[in-house]
């Protein structure tokens, strides 16, 4: 199961005092104390059996919550510029085929898909972009599955709709995760 928080924020408003709050609805504790991995992900010292992950763009916040290893990413979708440059640049030789063959009007919406679904699996994972976004193959008949990722587990993701102007994923190591939508 992982829980998915969502919040209504304004643009740069800081995660911390939400994820906090969140965090003491499953820990009796008040005086948690929130550390980062090598590359920068978060963890609870002391609670190490649960797992969380935060993403945040535009006016979104979202927190997800696991007993196992979990990313979260929301992107609010705006047309780019440089999305042709990023594609060859973050997708795998497969991915790049489906997406350049894809129409003008079908473009921005996918790209989007893929790199929230690239981007939940890296942060899950903990090791964030450096892990190498294109190295992270999603099977395109099937986006919540990846063909290779470059660790020895697999990862899955679901594409979670919460307004036609964002685009989100969660990821998780658990192939039957169900998620469930919580409010404070």
């Amino acid at each position: 199961m992982i829980d998915v928080w969502r919040f209504d924020v304004t643009p740069k408003q800081t995660s911390q005092p939400f994820l906090r709050q969140v965090l003491s609805y499953y820990i009796s504790e008040n005086d948690f104390i929130i550390e980062r991995g090598e590359f920068g992900k978060p963890y609870l010292r002391d609670f190490q059996e649960l797992h969380f992950n935060v993403s945040h763009s535009g006016e979104k916040l979202l927190i997800a919550i696991s007993n196992s290893p979990v990313g979260i990413d929301i992107e609010r979708i705006k047309p780019r510029k440089s999305l042709d440059s990023l594609v060859k640049k973050c997708f795998a030789l497969s991915e790049q085929n489906y997406w350049f063959a894809l129409s003008e009007n079908e473009k921005l919406t996918v790209f989007y898909d893929f790199w929230t679904r690239k981007e939940a699996v890296v942060k899950g994972i903990g090791r964030g972009i450096v892990l190498g976004l294109n190295r992270c193959e999603i099977d395109v008949n099937q986006p919540n599955n990846f063909l290779n990722l470059p660790i020895s587990e697999n990862w899955y993701t679901q594409k979670i709709g919460i307004s036609p102007d964002y685009c989100v994923a969660v990821a998780t190591s658990d192939a039957n995760a169900t998620l469930k939508f919580c409010s404070l």
